[in-house]
């Protein structure tokens, strides 16, 4: 019996690809509830349920789950996640639901400037206006202890009728060493503006110039630089500086979908690309054997949201690039199968690694189908190949759409 067989889920009706079933694995009320927030963005529809039914049900949920949980998933969501708006929408709820503190989770949960803007139009739109409760106000003055003069230069000014100066006149925070002349000159208007790349260019400096003295510097961010691998080289940066700011790129904040989306506009330095994400994922290893079973059935190739240019196909491949350097021992599946047969098909992989995995797309799919996902016969099959013996976990990556249970088997994973 394989290790990640041993400790069996109980099935109960819940719901799974937008539809109620009774195949569903039975959770509790906080792992219902820190799975709905963890699988979707705050405010977005996806392919299954509208933006209203997602946050109706973590709504619901919330009034389920004690309030220390609730702050406890918005650290992960914020802190392991990397999610930006889920978590300041838990601590709303927490603290209105059960009344409970949330200032010291808010002051670390909003490490961006503008994050405390995005707060207070969550509550406008929920309260019709800017009150806020005492532990709200509190942790909105005490995470500027954590934003320097960089930072409160770079987000004063909003694309939304709430700018930085309006959080400071309503939540009044104490200035510390670190901000006191940046929060007096933010509300003098006299705070000169950050030396970002955007910013050069608005003061009519020269593209080329402006990327080059900043690589030099070694002061373009690493979200800046991957996002801009296109525009430098439209700019006429040689390819040794482009190489160069690659190298650069060294952040906990970045996700799998951020160097996907960087090596679509620059192919070319798809190599340096796949080393800036090893590096910026060595710290996350997960230890002992893994598979990870990549579904590549035709459903995942439909857009994750409407706000989105990504596939599930997208995630998924950017999902199994990094777990190439995430992962301590890998063992990497793809999956799909024939519905008409009703049978599942998979193959292992172990032809390249990283960000080159899109490549194959049409090969794998020509291996294994378009169909599926088979969950069952999937965890059967890797029983019968042996792969499961010695595996400490199964990762599925898939959107649910199991053709196992939409037929009614009795046959659960």
């Amino acid at each position: 019996m394989s290790k990640f067989n041993t400790k069996k889920t109980g099935f109960d009706s819940g719901i799974i690809a937008g539809t109620l079933t009774d195949t569903a694995g039975k959770y509790s009320d906080y792992e219902l509830l820190r799975r709905v927030t963890l699988a979707n963005l705050l405010f977005e529809s996806d392919y299954y349920q509208s933006a209203d039914t997602i946050m109706k049900q973590i709504e619901d949920l919330c009034h389920k789950v004690d309030g220390e949980k609730i702050i406890e998933l918005a650290m992960e969501c914020r802190f392991k996640q990397k999610l930006r708006h889920t978590p300041l929408w838990l601590l709303i709820l927490a603290n209105e639901i059960h009344g409970v503190s949330v200032k010291d989770a808010l002051a670390k949960v909003a490490n961006r400037p503008d994050m405390t803007i995005d707060l207070l139009q969550m509550l406008k739109v929920r309260n019709g206006s800017y009150k806020m409760s005492k532990p709200i106000k509190k942790g909105l003055a005490k995470a500027f202890d954590q934003y320097d003069e960089y930072q409160i230069s770079k987000y004063r000014k909003s694309n939304m009728t709430l700018s930085l100066i309006d959080v400071v006149n309503l939540v009044h925070p104490k200035p510390t060493a670190k901000n006191e002349y940046a929060l007096k000159a933010l509300v003098e208007d006299t705070l000169q503006p950050a030396n970002t790349w955007e910013t050069a260019l608005s003061q009519g400096a020269d593209k080329k110039e402006t990327f080059e003295r900043m690589i030099s510097e070694e002061s373009l961010g690493s979200m800046a630089i991957l996002r801009n691998l296109r525009n430098m080289t439209e700019a006429g940066l040689s390819r040794a500086d482009i190489r160069t700011a690659i190298s650069q790129v060294s952040s906990s904040w970045l996700t799998p979908l951020n160097f996907l989306a960087a090596q679509r506009n620059a192919i070319e330095f798809t190599a340096d690309i796949d080393q800036a994400m090893e590096k910026c994922f060595a710290g996350e290893k997960i230890k002992g054997t893994t598979i990870l079973a990549i579904d590549v059935s035709g459903s995942m190739g439909q857009i994750t949201s409407s706000q989105s240019k990504f596939s599930r196909m997208d995630l998924a491949f950017a999902m199994a690039a990094a777990g190439s350097y995430i992962f301590e021992d890998l063992i990497l599946v793809f999956t799909a199968g024939d519905d008409y047969q009703r049978m599942g098909k998979h193959m292992i992989w172990s032809n390249g690694k990283g960000l080159g995995l899109f490549n194959h797309y049409q090969s794998i799919n020509a291996e294994v189908g378009h169909g599926g996902i088979f969950t069952y016969q999937l965890c059967e099959w890797l029983k019968e190949k042996g792969y499961a013996k010695d595996a400490d976990r199964l990762v599925v990556i898939s959107d649910s759409q199991d053709i196992d249970a939409h037929y009614g088997s009795d046959k659960k994973p």
